[in-house]
């Protein structure tokens, strides 16, 4: 008999919190998808904050130069407005510390092709310095004459255009001989032509914008801007980090605020969201709950039920956004380039620990109900 009795299965016990949610699958859907929604909007809106802003400086970020001098003063290069002597280009280059140095222009124009006109953001560079250009091409080949253009891929793409079309700007006519990659920006798309072109058409002969500098192997780019800042006075050198953040500073105060009063309302919107889902889950099981509490569950089993089961819908419904999230964002930028999509990990972090509260929050205020309420009540008609 203790062999018979050793072979019996005996039934595995399933939590009630785990038979509670599976019961209804399409309502369990519908909790967790109404979750997983309010976290996409709230990630997705952040992230758009946080990724517009980061790709506005994709230029400074990776066109090579450890150190930016514009004239005295001017410490960024988004919006700013700086003019040079030709010269200063040798001038910094001469300074202990400098491994290369390249004046290049960069100026807001209007471009026109096929017919249609799209501002940009021209950048004319010295082919001789190797320092200034694109850094990445998605077709085509750098420029080698005067005549012949670099134009951001995405641009293109919104034109139309090929390699070998022509493109007009500064009253010149010019060859499309490559498309260039990461050069499309909420401050404007990048044009590249020689130093040389842009500073004819635009009748600035001698003048650079900016100076680019690369330090040499074993020199501080720190030690290097506080050099040239003081043995050039004419002009204001100031460390590829620094200025990055200076730009990203100034775009996030003027383009990016519309964006941040979204992203704090869909927070908001996401939290009610995930509130009303809970509170709304779990006020419709009230009278589950209720026979539970008359056939003798105490009220720290319902406590402890709830807490279970918001806290499973809570990480399955972040789990779903999460995964969202990160489908959307590289749809988005594909369909708009000009914005970036970054989810960062802190306000991933923040976002859990908002929603798991909220979560509770939504689903333990009608469990407070039945802790009150007299158990028989259940049984009346």
């Amino acid at each position: 008999m203790r062999f018979l009795s050793a072979l019996v299965v005996r039934p595995r016990r399933v939590p009630l919190a785990t038979r509670t949610l599976l019961r209804d699958w399409l309502r369990l859907f519908i909790s967790i998808g109404g979750i997983g929604f309010a976290i996409l909007l709230v990630l997705l809106l952040d992230g758009i904050r946080v990724g517009t802003v980061a790709k506005s400086t994709t230029y400074i970020d990776h066109v090579g130069a450890d150190i930016f001098a514009a004239r005295a003063g001017v410490t960024n290069m988004a919006l700013a407005a700086s003019a040079l002597p030709e010269e200063v280009v040798a001038e910094a280059g001469a300074v202990e510390g400098v491994g290369r140095a390249a004046g290049i222009l960069r100026i807001p124009v209007i471009i026109s092709a096929q017919g249609e006109k799209r501002p940009v953001t021209l950048i004319g560079y010295d082919l001789t310095a190797g320092l200034g250009g694109p850094w990445e091409l998605t077709a085509g080949r750098a420029i080698e004459r005067d005549e012949e253009a670099v134009v951001d891929s995405a641009l293109a793409d919104d034109l139309g255009l090929d390699l070998g079309d022509s493109l007009e700007a500064i009253g010149d006519t010019f060859t499309i001989v490559g498309f260039s990659g990461q050069t499309a920006n909420i401050a404007g798309k990048h044009v590249f032509l020689t130093r040389r072109a842009v500073q004819a058409g635009l009748g600035f002969p001698g003048i650079v914008s900016f100076v680019l500098i690369q330090v040499a192997p074993g020199a501080d780019s720190e030690a290097l801007a506080a050099a040239l800042n003081e043995q050039l006075p004419e002009l204001t050198a100031t460390p590829r980090q620094q200025l990055s953040q200076n730009d990203r500073d100034l775009l996030g105060r003027l383009f990016v605020a519309p964006v941040n009063v979204m992203a704090t309302v869909g927070f908001l919107v996401g939290l009610a969201i995930i509130g009303l889902t809970m509170y709304t889950t779990t006020a419709e099981r009230l009278r589950d709950f209720g026979v539970l509490k008359a056939i003798g569950a105490d009220n720290w089993f319902l406590f402890r039920t709830v807490i279970t089961q918001a806290t499973v819908l809570g990480l399955a419904g972040f789990a779903v956004g999460l995964g969202a999230t990160s489908l959307a964002g590289p749809f988005i930028v594909g369909l708009v380039p000009d914005i970036g999509v970054t989810i960062r990990f802190v306000a991933a972090l923040q976002t859990l620990g908002a929603v798991v509260a909220m979560s509770l929050l939504g689903a333990v205020l009608p469990v407070v109900r039945i802790m009150r309420v007299d158990p028989l009540m259940v049984f009346r008609s």
